[in-house]
């Protein structure tokens, strides 16, 4: 990604705490030993969290925006 904003920076950071959350559930950091499903979930993991967070940040701003004061 070339010069990512704020909210992408944000949503990868949330997309990372959740790769990381999966990855202490799996008990296993070395990619090399992950079998496909692992590394399918992985990915999952990864990209759910990306569009999650960027959904979440998104409807944030929205409400920001409707709030009249």
């Amino acid at each position: 990604m070339i010069d990512p904003t704020k909210n992408e920076k944000k949503a990868m950071e949330i997309a990372s705490q959740k790769a990381g959350e999966y990855l202490e559930w799996l008990k296993k950091t070395d990619m090399a030993e992950f079998n496909k499903q692992e590394w399918s979930d992985l990915i999952e993991v990864i990209v759910t969290g990306y569009v999650e967070g960027m959904d979440n940040l998104a409807t944030k701003a929205m409400r920001l925006e409707e709030i009249p004061y």
